[in-house]
């Protein structure tokens, strides 16, 4: 058995980010089965290591600029990954050792290039150390955008944007949010349980949870065990699900008996939430681009016990293979986007897309949702969806939609969700940012079909 420390793993897993899109709970699921040495307690600092240095990259950088006296860009890209690990302990983990932190990062350093390589990261992190945390960061008054950018560690691009936007306060509070690690969101599986049991089973069993206030649904589970370590989960009594993606499904308000197309259903908490609503009676095609991420579907609808989903391969953006002249009651386009209402949870996505993929995407969204209102009988309802906080993905599309078919119209529908979650709808779509706190930022529009 291969035998690694997390630290060393980590820097495996931010190297293979950096050379590659995958995602970083693939890898670090990958890891925890590759080296069946880590404890519980490994296996926690690894993903902390990881996600941390996620969070906090461009900071880590201005302040590894700060202290080297080599220039950032020409610093090999293992090296500042080794030194963001040191970095992110040294000033972030109050609870490690510094000579722990110095000391295995100098170690990687050499194994990747030799003392010299050492010698490199010790004189950087001992610098560090004696200098505290007396790094000069960008004059707020100069440049807000720069300061906002490097202090709470998100794009340039993307705090300038905010900026335009929202204003300096409101563009701080949300990176702020943006990096603090969420509380786990659960949906209540109605077909099993009420909401009311499952709090007071999970009270009983010592977990801190509290009810969502926009979902009539969900369940706030603070501080609780790792996701594998859950109790009832094997029994299908929950699933984890955003509370603002659990909304996705209040306001298409599938009934029992209809035929609803859920067209990017991977990985299938919509199309399970989609079941439950219906009460498990009724039929529903969810489509996917490949088979592996239907199988996610299919093992969720066994857990859950939900019998009337069909799985199938698909584009939404092109003719899906469905019976012949079938129209649907519910059509639900939860678009691919880029994801920007998710960085809580996903912390890479701020490094791993611009504004050039915004502009590429919303030819997408237009492009699946224009196929998509084929499939919708009249009198039925079209919802489209985003987990994303750009104009161009959200309103742009569904706006140019509306102008190009005359035989859909908005439908905000707003008594088809509980009173709480009303309070999100604005200008005619449910909107959750800037969020509200423990929720992502989504975007979703209703439309019906004229008869």
């Amino acid at each position: 058995m291969i035998r690694k420390h997390p630290r060393a793993i980590s820097l495996d897993l931010l190297n293979k980010m950096e050379r590659s899109d995958r995602h970083p709970d693939h890898l670090l699921n990958n890891s925890f089965k590759q080296y069946q040495h880590l404890t519980p307690i490994d296996r926690a600092f690894l993903t902390e290591l990881t996600y941390g240095v996620l969070r906090w990259r461009n900071r880590l950088d201005w302040m590894i600029g700060h202290f080297s006296k080599i220039p950032f860009e020409k610093i090999e890209p293992e090296m500042i990954n080794i030194l963001r690990l040191g970095f992110y302990q040294l000033f972030y983990l109050t609870k490690t050792p510094t000579s722990a932190a110095v000391n295995e990062a100098v170690e990687l350093a050499k194994k990747s290039r030799g003392k010299g390589g050492g010698g490199f990261v010790n004189a950087i992190l001992r610098a560090a150390l004696r200098e505290g945390e007396g790094v000069p960061y960008p004059d707020p008054h100069r440049d807000p955008a720069l300061h906002v950018a490097v202090l709470q560690s998100h794009p340039v691009w993307l705090v300038q944007r905010w900026i335009k936007e929202l204003g300096v306060e409101e563009t701080l509070r949300i990176c702020a949010a943006n990096n603090r690690i969420p509380a786990l969101t659960l949906r209540t599986n109605t077909l099993k349980i009420k909401r009311a049991d499952l709090l007071e089973a999970l009270k009983e069993k010592g977990l801190n949870s509290t009810p969502t206030l926009f979902s009539d649904e969900g369940v706030l589970l603070k501080e609780g065990p790792p996701v594998s370590e859950l109790p009832f989960m094997k029994e299908g009594l929950f699933t984890i699900q955003d509370e603002a993606s659990q909304l996705v499904t209040l306001l298409l308000d599938p009934k029992p008996g209809e035929k609803v197309l859920d067209a990017c259903a991977a990985p299938g908490g919509k199309t399970t939430h989609i079941a439950q609503k219906m009460q498990n009676q009724g039929e529903i095609y969810a489509f996917d681009l490949h088979q592996k991420k239907l199988r996610l579907i299919e093992e969720g609808c066994r857990r859950l016990g939900i019998k009337i989903v069909k799985t199938r391969v698909g584009d939404a953006g092109h003719s899906l293979p469905v019976p012949g002249g079938m129209a649907f009651d519910r059509v639900l386009a939860d678009v691919p986007c880029s994801g920007f209402g998710t960085l809580r949870r996903n912390p890479d996505l701020k490094w791993r897309k611009d504004d050039k993929d915004i502009a590429r995407l919303s030819q997408l969204q237009c492009s699946i949702l224009k196929n998509l209102s084929e499939y919708v009988r009249e009198e039925g309802v079209l919802v489209y969806s985003t987990c994303t906080v750009f104009h161009e993905e959200n309103e742009s599309v569904v706006e140019r939609f509306l102008a190009e078919h005359q035989e859909f119209e908005l439908d905000p529908s707003v008594e088809v969700l509980p009173e709480n979650g009303r309070l999100l709808i604005k200008k005619g779509y449910l909107k959750t940012f800037p969020p509200p706190d423990e929720m992502d930022g989504f975007f979703v529009a209703r439309l019906k079909k004229k008869s």
